[in-house]
């Protein structure tokens, strides 16, 4: 799992079912990789990750926090064009090279 060339250090990836009931199945991407069964169909597939922003804080509660940044384009959660179909007695791998373009 890689964006922009390099593994994504931590994230989550998100398998929903297009057909039946719409079940989801989530889990945490760490080094770029993860690991989730998923009950097999068709699936849209959603990709979130942040990242801290060097040098920019938050005051607004008194104390200083570094403020993050949502840096993985909608196209690949909000507004996903990524799909996966989950095969019965398959080895199931899928790797998404995203990119910012």
């Amino acid at each position: 799992m890689t964006f922009d060339g390099k593994p994504i250090e931590t994230g989550r990836i998100l398998f929903r079912q297009t057909e039946g009931d719409g079940r989801a199945y989530s889990t945490e991407i760490v080094e770029g990789s993860y690991k989730l069964e998923v009950k097999e169909g068709p699936t849209e597939v959603a990709i979130t990750a942040s990242r801290l922003i060097p040098g920019k804080f938050d005051n607004s509660n008194g104390t200083p926090e570094q403020m993050g940044e949502m840096y993985i384009p909608a196209k690949y959660n909000q507004k996903t064009e990524l799909n996966a179909l989950v095969k019965s007695g398959s080895d199931n791998q899928f790797s998404f090279d995203l990119s910012a373009k």
